[in-house]
């Protein structure tokens, strides 16, 4: 059962990893006006219903990128480069 369970762990957090590189590589969807604006209202909706304060994707998305680009960059000034996907 422990097996099973890890296994299954293991297979969600790749698939997520995944999911998070493809908004990325598609955030000119995601961060269009239109879902843009959809989004906002489920989370304003959400915010008055619950008091759960969610941050938009696309911030999330650029927060995501800055963080990255910084360690690629510390890195290539370290001499360490990124392995080709």
């Amino acid at each position: 059962m422990v097996r099973l369970t890890l296994i299954f762990s293991i297979a969600l957090l790749m698939a997520s990893c995944t999911t998070v590189e493809q908004v990325i590589e598609n955030k000119e969807v995601y961060c269009s006006g239109m879902y843009k604006g959809v989004r906002a209202v489920g989370r304003s909706a959400l915010s008055l219903t619950t008091g759960v304060i969610v941050p938009d994707v696309c911030d999330t998305i650029d927060a995501i990128v800055e963080e990255e680009n910084a360690e690629e960059e510390e890195n290539a000034e370290d001499g360490v480069t990124k392995s080709a996907k």
